[in-house]
């Protein structure tokens, strides 16, 4: 692997079939959802600072490039949520999920917003327990969230 790092990312919509492919893929291999290629092209992310990808530069635009998915997009008048942030398991606990999420609350803060959100899986404990120690809490269970079973709503302060 050569120079990794997270890059601004486009909109689902307008990346190719094989980087979509390639996202999917780290979505089913490390959560088991599935999703297709249109459910990936029609989220709803904007263009912006807090949409980004974790990408080996020396093998960018090749799908096997991607490493990781950070898409999030303003909600409400105050807040963010993040609707995907996923990384291959070769660069979990690297540091990288703290580093987009060190960059995704900085731009949020300067474009005045002052809450976050997500979902996660119930059983994802793992994932959990990092929103968890960056000060968000479950403010709602979501029976069937999930194809695989129950979701958490979770939420907390930038």
């Amino acid at each position: 692997m050569g120079n990794i790092q997270w890059m601004y990312g486009d909109e689902p919509k307008n990346l190719s079939d094989n980087l979509k492919e390639r996202i999917r893929s780290i979505f089913f291999n490390e959560t088991g959802e599935e999703y297709t290629l249109d459910s990936i092209s029609n989220l709803p992310i904007p263009k912006w600072g807090g949409n980004m990808l974790l990408i080996d530069q020396e093998e960018y635009p090749a799908p096997e490039s991607i490493l990781g998915v950070l898409w999030a997009l303003p909600h409400e008048e105050s807040g963010v949520r993040i609707a995907a942030f996923v990384l291959d398991a070769n660069h979990q606990s690297c540091g990288w999920g703290g580093k987009a999420w060190e960059h995704l609350i900085e731009i949020s803060l300067s474009e005045g917003k002052t809450t976050i959100q997500l979902e996660v899986k119930a059983e994802n404990t793992r994932a959990q327990e990092f929103y968890k120690s960056r000060g968000l809490a479950v403010i709602r269970h979501l029976p069937r969230y999930y194809s695989s079973g129950i979701g958490y709503e979770m939420k907390g302060p930038l």
